[in-house]
């Protein structure tokens, strides 16, 4: 089986890439020239993959000033609308694109069925981003969207750079700790990939969250405890806006989210909650 794979250079989309080769997939990553090339040429390339699976998108971990937010909409809505456009000329049986839990609001715990949205700029973001894939409804091409949270990993991410502030006896919670904090380890990720490749019955929407949500400050205490480290600091609010600004609320709040259709669907998590999930990492045994 070929697969085109867009945002692969990424963290997500490295450890992506390395796990379906382990699976005998021949994968085609798609480059930045790839899309600046013509529609022809890009859906030359589409048409002969059997899956499509779309992670492009720039860090939305920054201040969101004008030229940060059209970078951060851009890189998701044209590269998934030239991806929709070349699989509409023939190719692929199956569409997977990248989404998050940012989409959802922070009064419940959400399933795929919510409808409650948040309305700030990243769930604007992120509900842009799933339309543009409507028209593969109209095109015999099965269709996933993954609403994803935060991906834990040392190879990447937030992980590789919280790891060393705490392995230095400097980590901490960041406000009060309360927010919530769904996450999903890194093997698990390409794993939930993995299964909507090979389950032909899957389609929709998947959050790609662990079935145990946590908090900050409980990720916090876990991960100083299998480091041995204290974690008596706490990051104030404050510096965090003076920073990031209305990005600050990527780290200041949260949301509460369960896989509930990938559990339906019988995919069982190797690292289902936290202290799994830390365990595995800080030990090695993953990336």
């Amino acid at each position: 089986m070929k697969i085109a794979l867009s945002g692969g250079t990424g963290f997500l989309g490295q450890q992506l890439n390395e796990y379906l080769l382990q699976y005998g997939y021949e994968i085609i990553l798609l480059s930045r020239n790839d899309f600046m090339a013509s529609d022809d040429q890009l859906a030359k390339i589409i048409n002969s993959v059997d899956v499509i699976i779309n992670l492009a998108g720039s860090s939305v971990l920054c201040r969101w000033n004008q030229r940060n937010r059209e970078n951060i909409f851009s890189s998701r809505i044209i590269t998934t609308r030239k991806l929709v456009a070349a699989a509409g000329k023939g190719g692929p049986k199956l569409f997977i694109n990248s989404s998050a839990i940012g989409i959802y609001d922070e009064t419940k715990t959400h399933d795929e069925s919510s409808l409650a949205f948040n309305t700030d700029f990243l769930a604007s973001v992120c509900q842009a981003w799933e339309n543009e894939t409507q028209p593969l409804e109209f095109l015999n091409i099965r269709k996933c969207i993954i609403r994803t949270g935060i991906v834990l990993g040392t190879s990447g991410g937030s992980m590789n750079k919280i790891l060393p502030v705490f392995k230095a006896g400097l980590g901490g919670r960041i406000g009060s700790g309360k927010q919530p904090f769904s996450f999903i380890h890194i093997r698990d990720f390409c794993r939930a990939v993995h299964h909507l490749i090979e389950n032909e019955q899957s389609s929709g929407i998947y959050n790609f969250v662990s079935p145990e949500p946590t908090n900050n400050l409980k990720f916090t205490q876990v991960l100083a405890k299998r480091l041995c480290r204290p974690a008596i600091f706490t990051v104030p609010e404050l510096a965090l806006k003076m920073i990031y600004g209305e990005a600050a609320g990527l780290l200041i709040k949260g949301v509460t989210v369960v896989p509930a259709r990938l559990i339906n669907e019988g995919f069982e998590f190797d690292f289902p909650d936290i202290s799994s999930a830390i365990s595995g990492l800080v030990s090695g045994r993953s990336k």
